[in-house]
């Protein structure tokens, strides 16, 4: 089994943005549900910061898929110049 390599830096970075972004995302997504289930009318979704709640889970969960894809390409050229020498 080969060595691991420590984390630099720059994968550290990008993990804890990945899980940030994907955070708040499924938070937002969360709240969206719980203001369905409790009652709040329809019209609220379309103005203020319901609408910015609905919004969020879109891009956020495409940034956080990129992020994490990223990372992975950070950790994989890491690891392969570890191989290297």
């Amino acid at each position: 089994m080969p060595p691991t390599t420590p984390a630099g830096r720059a994968q550290r970075v990008l993990a804890v943005m990945a899980f940030t972004v994907i955070g708040v995302s499924a938070l937002a997504i969360v709240v969206l549900l719980v203001c369905q289930a409790v009652g709040v009318p329809a019209s609220a979704f379309t103005t203020g910061p319901l609408k910015v709640l609905g919004v969020l889970p879109l891009p956020g969960l495409a940034i956080g898929l990129l992020l994490v894809i990223a990372s992975l390409v950070t950790a994989v050229v890491a690891r392969s110049r570890a191989n290297r020498g």
